[in-house]
Parts: structure tokens; sequence; C-alpha cells
């Protein structure tokens, strides 16, 4: 094992053969885009060291312009961030196949990622309601977005922009497995993410973090503890105001992720409040 792992590390790799001794199982977190995510990678890191890898969606962005040779004004923005995704996915299978033991980061699955690596990996993600999602990723973009989500355009302008209606959509991006180019809003994907969904080891929904770290801290046997990490600040986040129009069409571009939202909701979602306590000899 020694020799391996000198081999690992000269070589820059993660030195799998001790990773593999110390972490029975890997974890891969599916990061939504303003689903709390930041905090979860910042609370699973620590936990391996020796193996990790975020995937990220700024260098991604960088790379998929100058693959395509696109500056990154609004009219080919959309284009490039759909490069970006491929480009992530691609990564996921990489580095899962490497054997990395902690993936993270905004990187879609593909149709059989979830089937090919459960026997090695253990995947969780985290919801949240998706007009909320939506209207959060909406204000963090009107500030810079990270720089590659930047959206320089009109309030207006931008919800009819076909980038709105995969902002809209991106549970069934994430989780389909579907091509950057597909239909978000087919029925058939939306399916097709839910049974993917559903063969997850943990979905949490950002409304109840104290469950979702008490769920990973029974999965990974390391005490997840997670903190608030990279909210949009409320010093910077741009006030967003959204007429009755404006409102109806963000509703109406979130329906793909609604019915995938509220469906998860139905099938995972524990609310303990209103779990009835068992009865004791004093109750009874």
């Amino acid at each position: 094992m020694l020799r391996q792992t000198l081999r690992d590390l000269k070589n820059g790799n993660p030195p799998k053969a001790l990773a593999d001794k110390i972490h029975e199982r890997g974890i891969v977190f599916v990061h939504i885009p303003k689903c709390a995510g930041s905090s979860v990678e910042a609370a699973l890191r620590p936990h391996y060291r020796l193996s990790r890898k975020l995937i990220d969606p700024e260098i991604s962005f960088e790379a998929a312009a100058k693959e395509l040779g696109l500056t990154a004004d609004d009219s080919n923005r959309h284009h490039i961030l759909q490069r970006a995704s491929e480009m992530r996915r691609t990564l996921l299978h990489f580095h899962l196949a490497q054997g990395v033991k902690c993936l993270t980061g905004h990187a879609p699955l593909g149709p059989r990622t979830i089937q090919a690596f459960a026997p090695s990996h253990d995947f969780v993600t985290l919801l949240r309601d998706p007009v909320e999602r939506f209207k959060s990723h909406l204000a963090y973009n009107l500030n810079g977005g990270g720089g590659h989500g930047a959206i320089k355009e009109g309030l207006d302008e931008f919800l009819r922009r076909p980038r709105a209606r995969t902002m809209g959509a991106l549970y069934v991006k994430y989780f389909s497995g579907a091509s950057m180019e597909a239909d978000f809003s087919d029925s058939r994907l939306i399916e097709a993410a839910k049974e993917n969904l559903s063969q997850m080891a943990v979905i949490g929904f950002v409304e109840d973090m104290d469950n979702f770290a008490g769920d990973l801290t029974c999965l990974t046997t390391h005490r997840v503890e997670i903190g608030r990490y990279n909210p949009t600040e409320a010093g910077k986040k741009q006030s967003l105001r959204f007429s009755d129009e404006q409102l109806a069409r963000i509703e109406f571009l979130c329906t793909p992720d609604r019915a995938i939202y509220d469906w998860a909701r139905e099938k995972f979602f524990i609310d303990l409040t209103t779990v009835e306590a068992p009865k004791t000899a004093e109750n009874q």
C-alpha cells in the first residue's frame, strides 16, 4: 500500500489505496445552485482530506469559453454555460473512475451515473422550493454570479432567454441525465429525474438542514456539522421586486422543477414536528 500511495502522490493523483482503507465508501454531493450547497461542501471536505475534488463551475466556464472561442457576453453566455455543464458531467465520471472519495460541485448526472458507481459511492443532494431557488439564483447572478453566471441585461429581457428556461428546470437538468440541448419541460425527462433521485442515498431539504446533517453523519460515519457558508451576502444582494407579470413568468419557468420538488417532498420529506412520540408507560 505504501508503494502505491507514493506512486499516486508522485503522479499527482489521490492516494487511492490509503483512501480506500480509511473510507469504505465514497460520497458524491450533487450541488444545485442556491440550495445551500456551499455550506454542505465545506462541512464534508475536512473528512476526506486524502481524496476529494471540487468540480469548479468558474474554471469549467473559462475552459468552455476558450474551447468555443466565445466571449462571455449575454448573447452567447448560455452556449458557454451549456458546454461547461457537459464538461462538469464528464469530470464527475472521470474522478469517480479515478476512485476519488468525496466529489462535490455543480455537476449534473449522466443517465447511468448512479447505477455505474453505486457499488462504491453514495449520492446525496439538497433541494429547495423552485421559485425561491430561482429568485435567489437570479439575485446572485444579477450581482455578478461569481463571474460565469453574471446577468448584465434587464430582468424582463433575461426572463425571455433560453437561459431563464434552463434556470427554471435545473432539477431536471441535473438529475434526468439528458443532454444539455434537451427540452427540460418534457414529461419523460421529469420522470427520468424522479427515477434518478429515488436511487440517491440521501435527499435533503433546505428547510430542514439539521435533519440533513444528521443523515450525512449516519451515512459517512463522520460528524457532519453544516454551518452557514457563502450565502448571498445581505450587503451585496441586489434588492429585487417583481411585478405580478414577472412573478407569474418565474412560476411558469419553474413548472418542470415544481413537479420534481413536490414529488420529492411528498416522498422523502419527514416533518419531525408532526411525528407522534412513542408511547411510554407513563402516558399509556
